[in-house]
């Protein structure tokens, strides 16, 4: 063995990249030394003929840095962290009376707080009531005049919407807790992966909300302009000259067939009617966007580790042991923070995909009525289209969660021999056996073949939902423009 007390440090040149330790009897041995993002990778080319390193067959032939582009490598907290990126969209469900916590606008993830005392808490409240509210009525009429599709529908929507609410407010309780452990990864693994969109996270949940909101906003007009031809029709039929009045006493016959109907009651109906409906756009954006932002996480530690794959893709670099230790806790920081993740927002996939399919049933029931007028086919239309992607789409984002965890697989298949260890052994063991993914409260696993699940379930209640609701088709015709159903 060589003696390390025998080398002078003091010859080393501080300027060099190179720096060359004399060892007694044995031939300069030269470290390049390569700094990138604060940290020192060392290339090491030994000599396995040599019987001075004949112990030291441990280390690796050849262990080639990953060389990252300042440009490409940059982690720019104002546009690539989660706190960042949210803010926009969480001040804009704040708007909406969702997602109450405080410190939105600060830095970094160390200023979040959610206070029971802030006027946000109170504005979210206030709109918890009035969806408890709408809530209740819709239960008071089932029980006084009876249970169909349209009634139940009503109920449905405003009661997974007060779900949501309570949900989101539950949420804003842990966000910081979660935000701290999400800042804290991305810190620590962006000195390591490069970024491999040159789209910022910010960028992109900025273009996917802007995309959703306006078809939301789109698809609500339809339904008021529908509406408000539907009352106009019946205003005429009555004789009646009050046609916002008919719109709010048909639009909200749960309402106004308990209570008087004025003008500022039916506004104030109708404003937590805008709400739950941007609640319910909003549960399934959100799913959306942290799906993109966990993904993203994932794709950069496995671009790092595609990047070590030969000129053919065939072979695979050595890498040292320590590089993969490296890459496995990584790989096992993402797996926790996803478990985390999962732990807080499993309801919510629950509740995104319970609703998104008991609605997409329900259109497609309805489609069998006769439409009499143009705008009617119109909304149909619009409306059914813009559910069945805006739930394909959350089937797939939070899938590619799940697609994205099992890349590293052929990657660790393809180590050489050579090269094989226990940490590229426990590696492969964790990607092959360890579930990663999002789940609706264990009950179902968010997986690329769950959007053949839930097809195939669509399927089977539309045709028993067909049966039930014939009653309710055949009389479809044969009803008045100012009949409330």
């Amino acid at each position: 063995m060589f003696n390390f007390d025998r080398i002078d440090v003091n010859k080393m040149s501080s300027n060099d990249n190179i720096g060359k330790w004399s060892l007694d009897g044995v031939h300069p041995v030269t470290f390049p030394a390569l700094r990138y993002q604060n940290k020192l990778s060392v290339n090491v080319r030994s000599a396995k003929s040599s019987s001075l390193f004949g112990k030291l067959g441990n280390l690796k032939s050849e262990v080639e840095p990953i060389r990252m582009s300042p440009s490409a490598s940059t982690f720019n907290p104002k546009t690539d962290s989660l706190h960042a990126s949210m803010r926009p969209i969480i001040m804009l469900a704040q708007c909406f009376s969702m997602f109450p916590v405080s410190g939105i606008n600060t830095p970094d993830a160390s200023y979040l707080r959610f206070t029971w005392r802030s006027p946000k808490f109170i504005y979210c409240a206030i709109s918890f009531l009035g969806s408890s509210m709408m809530t209740v009525f819709n239960i008071l009429r089932i029980i006084s005049t009876g249970i169909n599709s349209t009634k139940m529908t009503t109920f449905v929507f405003n009661g997974t919407n007060l779900i949501a609410s309570f949900l989101f407010l539950k949420l804003a309780m842990q966000w910081p807790c979660l935000m701290l452990t999400w800042e804290k990864l991305e810190k620590e693994l962006s000195h390591r992966h490069r970024k491999v969109s040159k789209t910022s996270l910010s960028t992109k949940f900025k273009i996917v909300t802007m995309v959703v909101m306006i078809f939301a906003l789109v698809e609500h007009s339809f339904s008021i302009l529908h509406g408000y031809i539907k009352a106009e029709e019946c205003a005429q039929f009555r004789n009646d000259s009050d046609i916002i009045g008919v719109y709010f006493q048909s639009q909200f016959p749960q309402i106004f067939s308990r209570i008087p109907y004025s003008l500022w009651t039916g506004i104030m109906v109708d404003i937590i009617n805008i709400l739950s409906t941007f609640s319910w756009n909003f549960v399934d954006l959100f799913l959306i966007l942290i799906s993109i932002a966990l993904t993203d996480q994932f794709r950069q530690l496995n671009n790092r580790l595609y990047s070590i794959r030969g000129k053919y893709h065939f072979i695979v670099k050595a890498m040292s042991e320590w590089w993969w230790a490296e890459a496995r806790s990584d790989y096992n920081h993402l797996a926790s923070l996803t478990r985390q993740l999962d732990s807080h927002i499993s309801i919510m996939v629950l509740l995104s995909f319970a609703t998104d399919l008991y609605f997409i049933c329900i259109q497609l029931l309805f489609s069998f009525n006769p439409m009499r007028r143009t705008i009617e086919k119109i909304y149909f239309g619009f409306s059914f289209g813009f559910l069945l992607a805006r739930t394909t789409v959350v089937s797939l984002c939070a899938a590619s969660i799940h697609d994205e965890s099992l890349l590293p697989a052929p990657i660790l298949y393809s180590v050489p021999g050579s090269s094989f260890s226990t940490e590229v052994m426990r590696f492969l063991s964790q990607v092959t056996t360890d579930s990663i993914c999002l789940t609706g409260m264990k009950f179902f696993s968010v997986t690329r073949s769950l959007v053949l699940t839930v097809a195939g379930t669509i399927v089977t209640y539309e045709l028993v939902l067909v049966q039930f609701n014939s009653g309710q088709q055949n009389n479809a015709l044969n009803s008045s423009v100012c009949e409330v159903k």
